[in-house]
């Protein structure tokens, strides 16, 4: 009776950490005057704080695009953003933003 009880305690635990781990990857793209054109592209970071309260740095995408006049903006955070996130516990965390034109 312990031991399924025990069994059964492991795999909810288990379950809720993968949960928390895997939960909190996303992606959002957007095009700026009809999208990419070529393949270059440009990656950089942004940080937050307290559960993405608050803005650590702030990327400068139109920079980031070198004046072409179009371009698609892909903002996401990836598993090992997300596992960055778990591992300081909501208190600080990136996204990734990747620019290609």
């Amino acid at each position: 009776m312990i031991k399924r009880s025990l069994m059964r305690s492991g795999a909810i635990l288990a379950f809720c950490c993968i949960a928390a781990l895997t939960s909190s990857c996303f992606t959002q793209s957007f095009l700026v005057g009809g999208g990419a054109k070529g393949t270059q592209e440009e990656t950089a970071q942004n940080w937050f704080l307290v559960y993405g309260l608050a803005n650590i740095s702030n990327t400068n995408i139109s920079a980031m695009a070198r004046g072409a006049s179009g371009y698609t903006v892909t903002i996401q955070r990836t598993f090992i953003d997300g596992l960055i996130y778990n591992i300081l516990g909501g208190l600080a965390g990136p996204e990734t933003i990747v620019v290609r034109r």
